[in-house]
Parts: C-alpha cells; sequence; structure tokens
C-alpha cells in the first residue's frame, strides 16, 4: 500500500505541473501589464507636446525679407540673423581668398546650395557674448557692410566672417533647411 501511495502522489503531482506553469505565466503577463501600465504615462511625459516641438524647430518667413536687410529671430536663447544679400554682396564676398581672413572660411561654407542671397547666422559676437549691430541699412556695418560689435569693435563681412577686432572666429552657423523659397526651418 505504501508504494501505491507514492506511485499516486507522484502522477498529482505530474498532473499539478501544468497548472502551475500555466499560473507562473499569467502572474507573469498581469505583472508585465501592469508594470507597463504604470510606466507609460511616465515614458509618454517625455516626449515633446506640439508647443515644444513647434518653439524648437520653427519655421521662418524669408520670402518678406528686403535686400540688404536681416531680420532677428530668437530662438533657443539666442538671437538668429537671417540677412538677404544683394548681387553686390554676393560677388563681393564670393571671391575672397579664405586664407586671407582670421578664420578662413569660403563663400559656399557660409551659404546654403541654390540659396545663395541668404545667411544665416547666430547674432552674437564670437569675441565677447555682445548682440551685433547692422541688420538695417541705416545700422554701422563697417568697412566689409555686415556687422559690427559695439563692445569690442570686431567687424565682420555680411556672411558672418571675422574680418578684424579682438574676436577670431566667424559668427557660428545654427542648423536649418530651406523648405522653400519663401520658408526656412530652425533645427
Amino acid at each position: 500500500m505504501a508504494g501505491t501511495e507514492a506511485i499516486g502522489h507522484g502522477d498529482a503531482e505530474a498532473h499539478d505541473a501544468p497548472r502551475r506553469d500555466f499560473l507562473k505565466i499569467l502572474t507573469l503577463s498581469t505583472g508585465a501589464v501592469a508594470i507597463g501600465a504604470v510606466a507609460w504615462p511616465f515614458i509618454d511625459a517625455l516626449n515633446p507636446t506640439r508647443e515644444g516641438e513647434a518653439a524648437a524647430r520653427p519655421i521662418i518667413n524669408v520670402g518678406g525679407i528686403a535686400e540688404n536687410t536681416a531680420i532677428r529671430v530668437d530662438w533657443l536663447g539666442q538671437p538668429i540673423y537671417i540677412r538677404k544679400l544683394t548681387t553686390k554682396q554676393i560677388a563681393d564676398n564670393q571671391f575672397v581668398v579664405p586664407e586671407s581672413l582670421p578664420d578662413p572660411a569660403d563663400f559656399s561654407a557660409r551659404v546654403k546650395p541654390g540659396y545663395d542671397s541668404f545667411v544665416v547666422v547666430v547674432g552674437l559676437n564670437t569675441g565677447i557674448a555682445c548682440e551685433l549691430e547692422g541688420n538695417n541699412p541705416s545700422d554701422p556695418r563697417g568697412p566689409f557692410d555686415g556687422w559690427l560689435c559695439p563692445c569690442d569693435g570686431s567687424v565682420y563681412d555680411p556672411l558672418g566672417r571675422v574680418r578684424s577686432g579682438p574676436a577670431h572666429k566667424n559668427l557660428a552657423i545654427p542648423r536649418f533647411t530651406f523648405l522653400n523659397d519663401t520658408q526656412l526651418q530652425l533645427g
């Protein structure tokens, strides 16, 4: 009889094994779903809002910029200058020998292909953090018809290349893309 009980008990364990496996899988699945349900709102909160996305990648209308003027746009806490060059400014700056400049850069490195008449730069002097003058034709622009720093006297040409002064670096070019002939997107 003792032998019969041992066999019967082993059969019961063999019969309960699939049930235990099923309960383990069910418990683990329920736990995973619960963790996902709790974690999802936190993960979703990390995604930018539509307003945040629009602020991070603004679209700027450049169709209304008159030749020889620039507009100022605040983006990520920095002044961005978008200038429309004249034919003369393009011609005067296209063939400047880059090696003759304090921070060598040729014309094609400062404009987007197909949009040669537009220059987009961060409007802060690279020597000291001071906003530049020269967006309007009546503003002081210096001998190269670009931008001047009222704080230290640094001089930049219309492409944002440093020409003289304490500054030794060209104006930074932010990330941007032309969407079409009248719109560009920062970021």
